[in-house]
């Protein structure tokens, strides 16, 4: 068959060595073409907007994973966030399109390089504003005077209500804190004399703790849910921010890659410069990390010297990041007083679907991986293969 297609094309009718490359160029055409094609998906899936959302569980699952991309990148560019929940009264059963129009109102009001505005349940739109918390409060009320204003532009919506939340004194998990912007949005009434009614900020209740109390709380929660030394998440929030995103990755049917990287050297460093010498690296891979991956990745530190990140992405592209982390790590010179260290990272990598479908299969492996590497006594990244590398019993 093969030689019978060979008869009649063009490339049969050529030298040899003009055929040789003609199939050549063909060939890298092919490639470009294909290696475009794919970045384009990638890069579609990740900057996933409300067009391509069909149902209500479509909206309240990319509002959910906004909200822990927020979470995910705290201590990287800000301290705090809040989320704003605005719910409507329409005159006409077309609820989706009111809710586009609103949305649309909602986009011109917010800072388009900090906020983000997304569709929630049926009947209300939201935006996460990236902000101090401590200023939740005056940009919430500043929106809702901005909605009063603008909600001529859609004539369908009687009335709405609106509420806040804010990370971290209201919740350390996402559904936490949308769960409390819902609940404080409940709590205000659409018959009011006013086309909108800000419901009371949840921290303004009557059981709010002295001022300085209340601070104290907030920042002990917030490092709960932030490793202090590093900006990531820390190890006691780690597991469930992670399964929950996976979870989301799954269901959506998308790829994703866990990376377990851990920093070499560590027990080296302290024995020569001392343990403030090693905190000083591992805050510094930690900056490196949060500076080298996206802010779709999430990043936590499940040890002293060893962090997780869970990139939605294909296998591909995960060792891709890999190998950018293990170069980012292996030029810098870290710091501590006078004090000028190096050291490496070692990455194990496993991948959803490959690998296994839930977190608790995909760390195996990659913590198994990064063992492997490590016994190598280099730096290096690692796919984890079952077949290789999995522990004799």
């Amino acid at each position: 068959m093969l030689s019978s297609i060979l008869q009649f094309s063009p490339v049969a009718q050529l030298p040899l060595a003009q055929a040789g490359q003609l199939l050549l160029v063909i060939g890298i055409s092919f490639a470009v073409i294909t290696l475009i094609s794919s970045t384009y998906r990638f890069h579609r899936m990740l900057q996933l907007s409300e067009e391509a959302l069909t149902t209500v569980e479509d909206c309240n699952d990319f509002f959910f994973v906004q909200v822990t991309r927020y979470l995910s990148k705290i201590n990287r560019v800000s301290s705090g966030f809040g989320v704003f929940v605005v719910q409507f009264v329409a005159e006409t059963p077309d609820k989706r399109r009111v809710q586009e129009e609103m949305l649309g109102v909602l986009k011109k009001i917010v800072r388009d390089a900090h906020d983000k505005v997304c569709l929630f349940r049926d009947d209300c739109v939201a935006a996460i504003i990236d902000t101090d918390e401590s200023t939740v409060p005056e940009m919430a009320q500043r929106i809702t005077l901005d909605l009063k204003k603008n909600i001529g532009s859609v004539p369908s919506v009687k009335t709405f209500r609106a509420g806040v939340s804010s990370f971290p004194a209201h919740g350390l998990s996402t559904q936490q804190i949308i769960d409390t912007a819902t609940q404080a949005l409940e709590t205000g009434s659409f018959e009011n004399q006013l086309p909108f009614c800000l419901a009371p900020w949840p921290a303004d209740n009557e059981n709010r703790k002295p001022e300085g109390e209340a601070v104290a709380l907030a920042h002990e929660d917030k490092r709960s849910a932030i490793d202090s030394l590093t900006g990531v998440l820390s190890s006691a929030a780690v597991g469930s921010y992670m399964r929950k995103y996976l979870a989301d990755i799954r269901q959506r049917k998308q790829s994703a890659t866990l990376l377990c990287v851990g920093i070499n050297r560590i027990d080296q460093i302290i024995k020569l410069y001392g343990e403030p010498a090693a905190d000083d690296v591992i805050a510094g891979v930690g900056k490196i990390l949060q500076h080298v991956t996206r802010d779709s990745d999430l990043i936590g530190r499940y040890h002293r010297d060893d962090f997780l990140i869970l990139a939605p992405c294909t296998l591909k592209q995960g060792e891709m990041i890999a190998v950018r982390l293990r170069e980012a790590v292996q030029k810098t010179v870290f710091i501590s007083g006078e004090k000028r260290i190096k050291t490496s990272v070692s990455i194990g990598i496993t991948a959803h679907p490959e690998h296994g479908r839930n977190l608790r299969d995909l760390f195996r492996g990659a913590y198994r991986a990064l063992e492997v590497v490590r016994g190598w006594n280099t730096a290096a990244c690692l796919v984890y293969d079952p077949a290789l590398h999995a522990k004799k019993n």
